[in-house]
This record gives C-alpha cells, structure tokens and sequence, in this order.
C-alpha cells in the first residue's frame, strides 16, 4: 500500500489522490471477488451456468459489502446503514443481470454446453467479460448512491448554514488576544474593539 501511495503522489496531481486510493482499494476487492467467483462458477458449473452465476454472486455481494464498507469507503458515512444495504444489494442485483446475460448469450445464444468440457473455455471468457462490465457499474454506483459522504439531509442543512450565514468566523489575532487578556486580568478595563467582519477586510492588493 505504501508504494502504491508513493507511484500516486509521484505521477498524479494532488486532486486526484483521493480517487486513486479509492480506485486501487475497490480493484483490490474486486480481485478477491473475482477469485471467489470463478471458484464458484467453474465447481458448480454442472447446476447450469446461471444458477451457478447467482450462487457466486450471493457470495461475492456479501463479501465486497464487508470489505468495502471496513476498507475501501470507511471514512465516508452515509448516515443510514439500512438505506446503505438495501442500496448495496439492489445495485448488486443489477450486476448480477448484466453477468447473466453474457453467460446467457454463450449458453443459448452461441449453444455451449456446460456438460462439454470443451465449452468451459467459452462459459469463462462471457464470464470475465460479464464481470468486466458489472464492476465498471458497480464502482460508479457505489461511489454514487451507496458510500456518499453523508446522507442527503445533513448536506442540505450544511448548505443551508453556508448560505445564510452572514460572515465567516475569523479567529483573533495576537493583539486582540492581548487585550482579552487584559480585559480577564483587570475588569475596569475597557473592552477590546470588535473585528470588522471578513468582508470589510481589505487586503493589500485592494489598499495599494
């Protein structure tokens, strides 16, 4: 992990870091997924590729939800774990349509047969493929509806606080924090003149 840190820091702007992390950490699940899914496929290719496909994704869905949610997305909370399953699983489902419909063009459209040892080849090339297109999918999705960072409520209340907010909080400097050290120590002492507001503030361009 450090040294694909370091090959991003190196090759890709600093805007980008976030999504290259995100990007290798969902390519490393989805590695594991893979493996988990071929084994799967080609042990119980005899039930007929489809039911086998539906097995191995079942599977996979579980796993890449626990890796996912601990690894690759734990800094983003999405405020509701239960809309963040539903949501997971639902798009999931659609996945798992688009694997099955590789492997249906190879079993009914092209006529292999998963009794012929020969068409196991075929079985797994639609399968790769199907797999290809579902993770595409699943990684603008995921990243889309599922791990959003915070849920749809507390962003519209943080957008509502910035835009009817009338200033932006300035922290005070040394001077000031002088004479509220002084104001605490001695209470006849007059109180220290407000801030002006940031938007009164000039800055050195605006004054020359």
């Amino acid at each position: 992990m450090r040294f694909a840190s370091r090959l991003r820091d190196r090759f890709l702007p600093e805007r980008y870091h976030s999504l290259a992390t995100e990007l290798f950490k969902f390519g490393a699940v989805g590695c594991v997924n893979t493996a988990v899914d071929f084994i799967l496929v080609n042990a119980l290719l005899f039930i007929g590729p489809l039911k086998a496909k539906i097995v191995a994704v079942v599977v996979g869905t579980v796993v890449s939800y626990l890796l996912n949610r601990q690894w690759t997305y734990k800094d983003r909370d999405s405020g509701s774990a239960r809309r963040e399953y539903v949501l997971f699983f639902a798009l999931n489902g659609v996945g798992l349509l688009i694997q099955e419909a590789g492997l249906a063009v190879a079993k009914y459209g092209l006529h292999f047969s998963e009794s012929n040892p020969d068409d196991r080849l075929a079985f797994n090339i639609a399968n790769a493929a199907g797999i290809l297109l579902a993770t595409s999918f699943r990684f603008w999705a995921y990243r889309t509806w599922v791990f959003t960072p915070g849920s749809t409520e507390d962003r519209e209340i943080e957008a509502l606080e910035v835009a009817f907010s009338d200033s932006v909080p300035i922290a005070p400097d040394e001077r000031q924090m002088e004479e509220l050290e002084a104001a605490f120590a001695d209470p006849a002492a007059a109180p220290p003149a407000p801030r002006p507001a940031a938007d009164e503030l000039e800055t050195p361009v605006a004054k020359r």
